[in-house]
């Protein structure tokens, strides 16, 4: 099939979305060129005809093509007022619900966790604030396998720890080689999952609080709403949706959240 130069990076996306199974027509097109360019010129090539025919011959190629897509610039309690108030404020009105309806179990969603710095971190803030015999449940998913792995093991350096007071690091950290090991993974209950926030419905329901942060800046509006209504979706009745300080809802969701916290980015379902 003859494909025209000027139709070529369209072609692209969608061969690529098929071949990988990852939607990508989802992402913002000054996003996805900026990537793909950088990628290609990783490999040598300036055309998206000719790069597609090595994404052809390449299983390995495809691989490096969607990881590049995927932002992966993370460390523990990024931004950190977010997480502060995650723990003053989110936390124990959380907590006090829960009292209420006789429940000791939370449930939250890291969507996007990139190498696992958020999800973590989420369970380092819950473990330090809920009594010591209530159930924690955090869901970690992202689309890049590679980070998911890296994520599972718990392994980070120190500079990724910088955000972290030092008790708290020596508290659940212990010192591997030059970087530090998560203590007790298992007690922190956090799942690890591949998921495509792009086409694939919530990971589950019934979550506490829902963090994506700085991922909707890479999407268009339509994929936006969908992600949000999927979130809406599955947050408990005044559950927490926190998003990433230079992002906004879209004007067809904002009558789904209220605001809570305007310099947190922090949002509660109605």
């Amino acid at each position: 099939m003859a494909v025209n130069l000027n139709d070529g990076f369209q072609f692209l996306v969608r061969k690529a979305s098929i071949s990988s199974g990852v939607d990508l027509t989802g992402y913002r097109d000054t996003y996805l060129r900026r990537r793909i360019d950088l990628r290609m010129k990783t490999v040598g090539m300036d055309n998206y005809v000719a790069y597609m025919k090595l994404l052809d011959k390449n299983p390995n190629e495809l691989t490096e093509f969607i990881n590049a897509i995927t932002v992966n610039v993370t460390e523990f309690m990024r931004d950190k007022t977010p997480f502060m108030f995650f723990r003053n404020e989110i936390l124990p009105d959380i907590m006090e619900r829960k009292k209420k309806s006789r429940s000791n179990m939370v449930r939250f969603w890291s969507a996007a966790c990139s190498n696992g710095e958020e999800p973590y971190s989420i369970g380092i803030c819950s473990k330090e604030v809920l009594p010591a015999d209530w159930s924690i449940s955090i869901y970690a998913t992202d689309i890049d396998e590679n980070c998911l792995n890296r994520a599972s093991k718990g392994m980070y350096s120190k500079d990724q720890l910088k955000n972290l007071d030092y008790p708290l690091v020596q508290k659940y950290f212990e010192p591997s080689g030059e970087d530090f090991k998560v203590k007790s993974m298992h007690k922190l209950a956090i799942r690890f999952k591949k998921h495509d926030l792009t086409s694939e419905p919530p990971v589950s329901k019934h979550f506490d609080a829902v963090f994506c942060r700085n991922v909707m800046i890479y999407f268009n509006e339509k994929q936006k709403i969908k992600m949000l209504t999927d979130f809406y979706n599955s947050l408990s009745d005044e559950g927490y949706l926190i998003i990433g300080k230079s992002e906004t809802l879209p004007d067809e969701i904002k009558g789904m959240f209220a605001l809570v916290s305007v310099r947190d980015k922090v949002f509660k379902k109605v």
